[in-house]
């Protein structure tokens, strides 16, 4: 094979793929790329058998064929192509050894492998499938992936789980102690089963498209694939089932507390300084239309207080503790002016929503229990 690419695109393809190969690998072959040229299109291929990724780029091609070849090794050369009178690259591949050149006297040359040795991708056009906006899709993924979990054993929650019926799609996250769902309407979309999507995939694709891009997304009863035209993820699915979240989702509340957005998130800052490092535990205590935010560290013996007015709607005073780090994430993710907390008891399943009409997308937080203080 033998083609010619401007180099800061090969260098484009090459940071792409790269995500997808592992950093320590016994399999050997996954240590590589699979570049493969077809007319004036090439292809650069990486796997570490659970996630895949694909990129296509225009190139001058002069003689059609394949070759893998170390990824890093290929990267590394590429990125250290800094001068800047450097435009273009040729790679001539003969006898399984690439040649590399990018001046008169300026080459390299790297030891390939048979294209043919290189693990296939599976196919999911058989699937089901959905089209997103970037915009869209980057959308559901920051009000959810946040909430997964990182558990070695309950892998079902490591993932975000993508569902869609009667022209609604909705992502959903969680880890056990809080929850993040978003939703968007889409004319006639619909999935016959939810999907449970890995994080570090839905990351790739968003990381890698060009924010005006349309994504289709595919999915079969294991993988999930995602498709701009010249970029492809692959990745295998969690296995189900996801739990059931709607049933943790209070539906009817005795007390709900607004507030400004900014100011709570700028008073929880000084409060979380002298929280205890274990449990970053804050302490919100609500009297009237008054809340009061505190925390303490008894390890060190230090405390906090700051106060602002909220509209509380409820009877009697109320305290309720959480994890500082959750509470203020979440808020970070209000962009409304006003945020409301919807609660029932200190113990229970606490919701907070951004004020304002069709934001789709709430958040549930888990309390901290407060009698330990």
């Amino acid at each position: 094979m033998k083609f010619v690419i401007e180099k800061n695109a090969f260098l484009d393809v090459l940071q792409a793929a790269i995500n997808a190969v592992p950093n320590k690998s016994t399999i050997q072959i996954l240590n590589n790329f699979a570049l493969r040229l077809e007319g004036n299109f090439l292809e650069v291929s990486a796997t570490d058998l659970n996630l895949g990724i694909r990129v296509k780029v225009e190139v001058q091609g002069e003689r059609d064929g394949s070759v893998v070849i170390n990824a890093r090794k290929l990267l590394d050369l590429v990125k250290s192509l800094v001068d800047p009178s450097i435009t273009n690259v040729t790679f001539d591949v003969q006898d399984y050894l690439a040649t590399i050149q990018w001046s008169a006297k300026g080459k390299a040359s790297i030891s390939g492998i048979d294209a043919s040795d290189f693990p296939p991708f599976p196919e999911v056009s058989e699937g089901e499938s959905l089209n997103f906006a970037a915009s869209e899709l980057a959308f559901l993924a920051e009000k959810t992936t946040f909430a997964c979990s990182t558990d070695t054993i309950r892998l079902n929650l490591n993932g975000v789980y993508l569902e869609a019926k009667d022209g609604v799609i909705s992502m959903i996250a969680t880890d056990g102690h809080r929850l993040g769902r978003a939703s968007i309407e889409q004319e006639g979309a619909n999935l016959t089963n939810g999907a449970i999507i890995p994080k570090k995939a839905l990351q790739l694709i968003l990381h890698m498209v060009k924010p005006d891009a349309t994504v289709e997304v595919r999915t079969s009863a294991t993988h999930i694939l995602f498709n701009t035209g010249s970029t492809q993820v692959i990745s295998k699915l969690f296995e189900g089932p996801y739990p059931n979240y709607r049933a943790v989702i209070p539906q009817n509340f005795e007390r709900t507390v607004q507030m400004n957005t900014v100011e709570f998130q700028n008073k929880m800052r000084s409060v979380i300084a002298m929280a205890n490092v274990r449990t970053h535990k804050v302490r919100l205590q609500i009297d009237g239309n008054n809340m009061e935010l505190s925390a303490s560290d008894p390890d060190v013996g230090g405390d906090s207080r700051e106060a602002l007015a909220v509209t509380h709607n409820g009877e009697g005073n109320f305290s309720i503790g959480f994890d500082g780090r959750y509470l203020s994430e979440i808020f970070s993710m209000c962009k409304s002016e006003e945020t409301i907390m919807k609660m029932n008891n200190p113990i229970g399943a606490c919701i907070i929503e951004p004020v304002g009409d069709n934001l789709g997308f709430s958040f549930l937080l888990m309390p901290t229990h407060l009698n330990d203080d």
